[in-house]
C-alpha cells in the first residue's frame, strides 16, 4: 500500500494535484473551442460538438487518474512525483483528439472553421512525435506513459479515419484503417478466452513507419486542400499497406504464418536497394515528358501553376539524386494532389503516385547522396541522446 510509505504517498498526492490541473486545462480548452464554434457555426452545432469531446476528456482523465500509481520507470519501484513532459504531451494529445471527435455526425464546417478538424489532428500528431522524444530525453519513460499511449493512440486514428470517410475524402472501406488496431486486439482477446496460443511478434520497423505515415496522411486529408478522386487514390496507397501489415501480423500471432527471427541478412536486402534506385530512374523518366510540355507552354501558365511546376521539378531532382528522398516524395505526392484539381490524373501520374509512395515508405536505395531522414525510420526520436551516442 502506498500509504505505508510517506514518500510514495506524497508523490501520489502531487500527481493527483497535477491531474486536477490538467482537468482544468482540458475543460478550459473545450470551453474555448465551444466559444469559437458558437461564433462561427452557431449555438446549435457548437453545443452538439461539445457533447462527445466532453465525454472523451472525462474518460481520458479517468484513465490517467486510475493509473497514476504506474508512474514509475521500467525496472524501478519509486513513484515519480510528476507526470513528466512526455506524459503531459500525451494527455494534451488526447485532448486534441477529443476535439476532432466532436465533428463526427455533424455537417462539415465552412470558411475558416473548415480548417479546425485538420489543425487539431495535426497538432495531435505533432504531440505524438514529441511525447516519446521528451520522455526518453528526460529519462521519464514510465509504465503510465505506455498505458496512456495504448489508450489514446488508436482513438485518434479511428476518429480521423471516420471523419475522412464522413467528409468524402476517403472511400467507405477506409474505416477499417481506424478499426484495424481494435480488431487486432479484439482477436487477441478472443484467442486468449478460447485458450488458443498467441505467438510473439518479431520486431519490425515497418509497423512504426506505417503508423506514423498514416497519421501524417490523415492530418493532410482533413485539411480543406485536396479533394476526390485524388484523395481516394492516396487513401488506397496509404491505407492498403497498413491493412496488409495488420493482416500479416495476425497470421504471425495466430501461428498461421511461421517466421524465425532474428532474420539473417540476405542478398534480398541488396536487391531491394538496387530496385529502389531503379525506381528513382523511373520517376525521372516519367516526369521528363511532363517537364518538356510545361516548359514549352510556360507563358500560358499562371504564377501559381508556374511555381508548382518549378517546385515539382526540384522535388523530382532531389528524388533522382537521393537527397532527402522521402521528404521530396511526400511533397511530390502533394503536388500530384494539386494537379488533379486542374485535370484528372493520367495513368502515368497514377504510376508516379505509387512510385512516390514506395519511396516514402522504403527509401531511395543504392547510390543515394544524402538521406538524413532515414535515421528517424530506424530509431525512435531521443534514443541517440539518451544513450549518449
Amino acid at each position: 500500500m502506498l500509504s505505508e510509505y510517506p514518500a510514495q504517498s506524497s508523490a501520489l498526492e502531487q500527481l493527483r494535484k497535477e491531474t486536477a490541473f490538467f482537468a482544468a486545462i482540458g475543460f478550459s480548452l473545450l470551453a474555448a473551442c465551444y466559444a469559437a464554434l458558437r461564433l462561427g457555426w452557431g449555438t446549435q452545432y457548437a453545443a452538439m460538438w461539445l457533447i462527445l469531446p466532453a465525454l472523451a476528456v472525462a474518460y481520458q482523465l479517468t484513465v490517467l487518474f486510475h493509473n497514476l500509481p504506474t508512474n514509475v520507470r521500467q525496472g524501478e519501484t519509486q513513484l515519480l512525483p510528476n507526470l513528466g513532459w512526455g506524459n503531459r504531451l500525451t494527455v494534451l494529445r488526447g485532448f486534441l483528439a477529443a476535439g476532432v471527435l466532436g465533428f463526427l455526425l455533424l455537417p462539415r464546417p465552412e470558411g475558416w472553421l473548415a480548417w479546425l478538424p485538420g489543425v487539431l489532428y495535426t497538432l495531435a500528431c505533432a504531440a505524438d512525435f514529441f511525447d516519446g522524444y521528451a520522455a526518453r530525453l528526460t529519462n521519464h519513460a514510465t509504465r503510465l506513459g505506455e498505458i496512456l499511449d495504448m489508450s489514446f493512440d488508436g482513438m485518434g486514428v479511428l476518429v480521423a479515419s471516420l471523419l475522412a470517410v464522413q467528409y468524402g475524402q476517403a472511400p467507405g472501406w477506409y474505416v477499417f484503417v481506424g478499426l484495424a488496431r481494435y480488431l487486432f486486439l479484439g482477436g487477441l482477446w478472443l484467442r486468449k478466452r478460447l485458450n488458443k496460443p498467441i505467438y510473439e511478434l518479431p520486431p519490425s520497423l515497418s509497423r512504426r513507419i506505417f503508423a506514423g505515415l498514416q497519421m501524417g496522411f490523415l492530418a493532410i486529408l482533413l485539411w480543406p486542400l485536396f479533394s476526390p478522386p485524388g484523395t481516394h487514390i492516396a487513401a488506397a496507397l496509404f491505407g492498403l499497406p497498413l491493412l496488409f501489415g495488420f493482416g500479416r501480423d495476425w497470421l504471425l500471432v495466430s501461428g498461421t504464418l511461421k517466421q524465425r527471427w532474428p532474420r539473417k541478412p540476405s542478398s534480398g536486402v541488396a536487391l531491394q536497394s538496387w530496385a529502389l534506385m531503379t525506381l528513382r530512374g523511373l520517376i525521372l523518366a516519367l516526369n521528363l515528358p511532363v517537364f518538356i510540355v510545361e516548359f514549352n507552354s510556360i507563358s500560358e501558365f499562371s504564377l501559381p501553376r508556374v511555381t508548382l511546376s518549378v517546385l515539382n521539378i526540384l522535388m523530382v531532382a532531389l528524388i533522382a539524386l537521393g537527397v532527402l528522398p522521402r521528404v521530396a516524395a511526400g511533397f511530390a505526392l502533394g503536388f500530384l494532389g494539386f494537379y488533379q484539381m486542374f485535370s484528372p490524373l493520367t495513368p502515368a501520374q497514377i504510376v508516379l503516385a505509387i512510385a512516390y509512395t514506395i519511396t516514402l515508405y522504403a527509401g531511395s536505395g543504392a547510390l543515394s547522396l544524402w538521406t538524413p531522414e532515414d535515421y528517424l525510420y530506424h530509431h525512435r526520436a531521443g534514443e541517440r541522446r539518451l544513450q549518449g551516442e
